[in-house]
């Protein structure tokens, strides 16, 4: 038999009883135009305050988001738009790349613009070592870069700067000293070294043989000298986008691979960092509007004990290297779900549903 205890020397003895709560569920839609423009112009950093603050707050998620279909590749921000470069009678004076137009390329594109700017840029030096052509190998997916009448040699190895200026009270890392995504020469399939071009009288492409040109078919004049990449053009942007909530984030990530913090045992630098995020958004293919109902959001974060109180909340939406996201002009929205916890006393209900009523 349960024994049931009475609070001693009280002439009204208490009947203990249970906590019972009922849980709230609470939605906010949040566009990127509902920021303040004016402290914020960016939208990939911004802070906005409730409507009406949370209390009692058990668990927070995104249950939808609808983000622009696609993002720039090549900006400014993102310092990929230049590089060293130098020809046999200039080779004291590198030349720097003037900046290719920022967005994004397609790979015929990219190497028109490179041929564009490469010409460009020693026109304006006083260079008169012949022209640049480049040509995207559509097979290997490489890129060839040839000159046609100088050798040349291509200085990968040369940090070029960028005055990438403070970005709503956030910057972006020095993308130099990153394994991936380190500059233009990454995106063009070449590492960070000095490559010296060779003759191009032995170069052939083999698929281009049955229109009857030669290995610079589609060029104009034919080039002398030239340059393959060693690995394939990589131009298509990330994958995903990581949302930050500050305070709030439950994502464990690890970080990008980086050489300076190697161990001398080990030849894999693996770190990270608890708590870097609050949600993985996909933005590759075509879908746009994403929600908790299928496999693309799968973020929930729970608090024990709840939040007392949530008036504000601090967004950030980065890549994983740690560059911020350039929206330029696209607006986006998504939607937070907040599972508040209301005390409630117990009741019970005894409910008929008529026959007659299909629920």
């Amino acid at each position: 038999m349960s024994t049931v205890s009475y609070t001693l020397g009280n002439s009204k003895p208490l009947i203990n009883r249970e906590q019972n709560y009922v849980l709230d569920r609470r939605l906010l839609s949040i566009h990127s135009v509902d920021r303040d423009i004016t402290k914020y112009p960016n939208a990939n950093f911004f802070e906005i305050v409730l409507p009406e603050p949370m209390y009692n707050v058990q668990s927070l998620r995104i249950v939808q988001t609808t983000f622009p279909g696609r993002y720039y590749v090549f900006s400014n921000n993102y310092q990929n738009t230049k590089f060293n470069f130098s020809t046999v009678n200039h080779s004291s004076t590198p030349m720097t790349l003037l900046p290719i137009q920022e967005g994004i390329y397609t790979p015929n594109q990219l190497a028109s613009e490179l041929s564009n700017k490469m010409n460009e840029t020693m026109a304006n030096a006083g260079n008169t070592d012949g022209s640049f052509n480049v040509f995207y190998n559509e097979v290997s997916m490489k890129y060839y870069i040839g000159n046609t009448t100088t050798s040349f040699s291509l200085l990968f190895n040369q940090q070029v700067p960028y005055d990438v200026s403070c970005n709503n009270y956030s910057t972006n890392p020095v993308m130099w000293f990153q394994y991936a995504n380190w500059g233009l020469p990454y995106n063009i399939g070449f590492n960070k070294a000095q490559y010296n071009s060779d003759s191009a009288s032995s170069l052939n492409i083999d698929y281009l043989e049955s229109c009857g040109c030669d290995a610079t078919c589609g060029t104009s004049p034919n080039i002398t000298q030239y340059v393959v990449a060693p690995l394939n053009a990589i131009i298509d942007g990330d994958t995903c986008i990581y949302m930050e909530v500050d305070k709030y984030n439950s994502y464990d990530e690890m970080y990008p691979y980086n050489k300076s913090s190697c161990h001398i045992y080990d030849n894999n630098a693996y770190n990270g960092k608890v708590n870097s995020a609050f949600a993985k958004i996909p933005i590759k293919g075509d879908v746009r509007d994403q929600d908790s109902r299928n496999v693309y959001l799968q973020n929930i974060v729970e608090y024990d004990p709840p939040i007392e109180r949530i008036a504000r909340l601090v967004f950030k939406f980065r890549f994983h290297d740690g560059r911020l996201v350039d929206f330029q002009n696209n607006n986006f929205d998504f939607t937070i779900e907040f599972n508040c916890l209301k005390n409630e006393i117990l009741k019970r209900y005894t409910i008929r549903v008529p026959v007659t009523y299909q629920l």
